[in-house]
């Protein structure tokens, strides 16, 4: 699915430990990066839902600062004993219509 100026897309992560059940890490966080690699959104905390549940609303400027294309968000939780996973993924961002 592609998005637009001006709209709002909520990223979010699950997080489980290794029997796959739910788990609430130490911290949570997000960063996002436009098409040109230029980071728009540095280390936010995500917002827990429910257990191993959480999220990140982000508002895509109406004014297309960052261009269209593949923008790049990254999910970093910290665990007990400091153990560290991160995950990437990506969305995309179209010409307004």
């Amino acid at each position: 699915m592609a998005y637009q100026a001006g709209e709002t897309i909520r990223l979010t992560s699950t997080i489980t430990d290794s029997d796959g059940v739910a788990a609430d890490p130490t911290t949570i966080t997000t960063t996002i990066e436009n098409p040109s690699g230029v980071e728009k959104v540095a280390a936010a905390a995500m917002t827990k839902s429910v257990k191993g549940s959480y999220y990140y609303d982000y508002d895509i400027p109406s004014i297309n600062v960052g261009g269209t294309g593949t923008y790049t968000y990254k999910v970093t939780a910290t665990g007990s004993g400091g153990r560290v996973t991160i995950s990437k993924s990506s969305f995309i961002v179209d010409e307004p219509i």
